[in-house]
């Protein structure tokens, strides 16, 4: 997305998380049952530089889907008929800020790029409270990839970016604090866990610790 007349620094990583993701094949789960602390879609915590992270979605009937999800967090202001999102280099710490102009024709957004006219158009899938601004919601748009990204404008000025590139089904059940997960018999793989609020922590046979914080974007289907 070319905003401000470059690239967002945010385009360019989701652009090198998709090509890192399709130079590799991504690690598969496990399989079956139901506890309903783990009920609901989790996103890894730790991700790669380019944003590349891992979602589960336990559901009640022991299915289970995982997705490779490229996943960026920013931060967005709106001045009139402009709109302004920061991105926060996670290695640097700072801060670089792009500029769009844009406009809303019913469910569709527009962003134009202010100096070489390039517009970019979102498409509405969930809008949000009655008393927010008309750009609080999930939007969609196609991304180059040919995937469709997903685009949260929260109230609180969080702009959230997820980009699923793959989905994969498979079932899970749980035995005292241990979760066992699998796509298919063969790849079952089992891991304590302990699920509390919005944090899911797992931990492997060979003590590597991975946490998962709940998903706040659900419109990406299974």
């Amino acid at each position: 997305m070319l905003v401000g007349g470059r690239t967002a620094p945010w385009s360019l990583l989701v652009t090198l998380a998709v090509l890192a993701w399709l130079g590799a094949t991504a690690a598969r789960s496990g399989a079956a049952d139901a506890a309903p602390p783990l009920i609901g879609r989790w996103e890894s915590v730790v991700r790669s530089a380019g944003g590349l992270g891992r979602v589960f979605e336990f559901r009640p009937d022991g299915s289970m889907t995982t997705w490779v999800v490229v996943m960026v967090e920013l931060t967005y202001e709106v001045k009139g008929r402009l709109l302004l999102t920061s991105y926060r280099h996670p290695n640097s710490g700072s801060t670089e800020t792009q500029v769009a102009s844009f406009r809303l024709e019913g469910d569709t957004l527009i962003q134009k790029d202010p100096q070489f006219g390039g517009e970019t158009k979102l498409t509405r899938k969930r809008a949000g409270g009655p008393q927010d601004a008309p750009i609080v919601g999930v939007w969609t748009t196609l991304h180059e990839s040919g995937q469709t990204a997903f685009i949260k404008y929260a109230a609180d000025g969080r702009m959230v970016y997820r980009l699923p590139l793959r989905a994969d089904g498979g079932s899970w059940s749980v035995s005292g604090d241990e979760l066992t997960l699998g796509l298919s018999p063969a790849s079952r793989t089992t891991a304590r866990y302990s699920a509390q609020g919005d944090r899911l922590v797992l931990i492997d046979g060979q003590g590597a610790r991975t946490e998962y914080t709940r998903a706040e974007v659900l419109d990406y289907l299974p």
